[in-house]
């Protein structure tokens, strides 16, 4: 499993006198947006200076760079030295969660990148630093330039880390190796989905919404007006929602699961073929290749909850009302 860490990138030292400035924030911000876009988990680390110090937590400019801002949900861990691993709880995290691959971005390169680089080899990770995604600052031995050049194109490269190019970055984090676009099972391939498939998505959500859910909302206009195979179709294609689901095909589509980041967003099955295991395939492949902890599913649907239970999700206390309607959807976690 891969991860994508961002080291230090705080409001106090990210500015225009870092090297290459417009390019590192330009990199850096791409490979959290694909990260984010393809469930490839972004992880940030902030650095205390300690108390008095002007890099201090509660001070102004502690905060992560408002331009690479976590969203909700996303781990921060808090260091009090160069390296991330030391009494962080970093460490224990990743190692829990199975991640094997580190992409490296943030500051400062001859600090606190350096002592993640080498650290994070020294503690068996495979280390990854995509080209302009980590900088520093002039220091009195070396230009900013000099010392980025010395540590991305000597110093780690084939020796602590794999130095790469960002076309290279963002294929790994679109297609890594340890997330693959399908398995087998059987002779079924459980594979991502494209554009061609959109018609036959459609057609599974709007059968399977129709069955399940029309007894629980009583809305007749919407699930015989709005719900159509065309409009939902040209949705799903135009909101890029095809671009983080992936299909149970063996010679024919009979189930989809769509996942953002450790969020299970949506898994149907075909009506015609509910009870061969298909539900349970889509929802092994998700937690075997993703960070998925929980979803939300309709708090009246019983089947869908206890289904989810077998798969060791647990209902929780939150609940919200379902948008434009009086049903409420709870949340499961595992």
């Amino acid at each position: 499993m891969t991860a994508l860490l961002v080291i230090d990138a705080q409001e106090l030292i990210t500015n225009d006198r870092l090297y290459a400035f417009d390019r590192f924030t330009e990199n850096v911000r791409t490979l959290i947006a694909e990260a984010r876009k393809f469930g490839v988990e972004v992880i940030y680390v902030r650095h205390d200076d300690g108390e008095g110090k002007p890099l201090s937590m509660g001070n102004e400019g502690f905060d992560v760079y408002s331009g690479f801002a976590p969203e909700a949900g996303e781990r921060i861990f808090d260091k009090y030295v160069n390296s991330p691993f030391r009494d962080s709880g970093l460490l224990e995290y990743l190692q829990k969660k199975g991640v094997k691959r580190l992409i490296v971005t943030g500051l400062q390169t001859d600090y606190c990148i350096d002592a993640t680089v080498k650290c994070g080899f020294e503690n068996g990770f495979e280390m990854i630093v995509p080209e302009f995604c980590n900088s520093t600052f002039d220091n009195d031995f070396m230009t900013a330039e000099q010392t980025y050049c010395y540590y991305n194109e000597f110093m780690w490269k084939n020796r602590y880390a794999k130095c790469i190019d960002m076309a290279e970055a963002l294929d790994m984090i679109r297609n890594p190796k340890d997330k693959p676009k399908f398995i087998r099972v059987n002779k079924t391939q459980i594979r991502r989905a494209t554009e061609e498939d959109a018609s036959r998505i459609a057609e599974i959500l709007v059968f399977a919404k129709r069955m399940k859910y029309r007894s629980i909302f009583n809305d007749d206009a919407y699930s015989f007006g709005e719900l159509q195979v065309i409009p939902v179709a040209k949705k799903y294609i135009e909101n890029g929602f095809l671009d983080n689901m992936f299909l149970y095909d063996d010679g024919i589509i009979k189930g989809l699961i769509r996942i953002e980041k450790e969020e299970i967003l949506e898994l149907y099955v075909d009506h015609f073929f509910q009870g061969q295991g298909v539900g349970s395939e889509l929802i092994k492949y998700a937690k075997e290749n993703y960070p998925v902890s929980f979803l939300w599913t309709i708090e009246k649907n019983i089947d869908a909850v206890h289904f989810y239970e077998a798969h060791g999700f647990h209902l929780t206390d939150t609940r919200k009302l379902e948008e434009g309607t009086t049903e409420y959807i709870v949340m499961m976690r595992r």
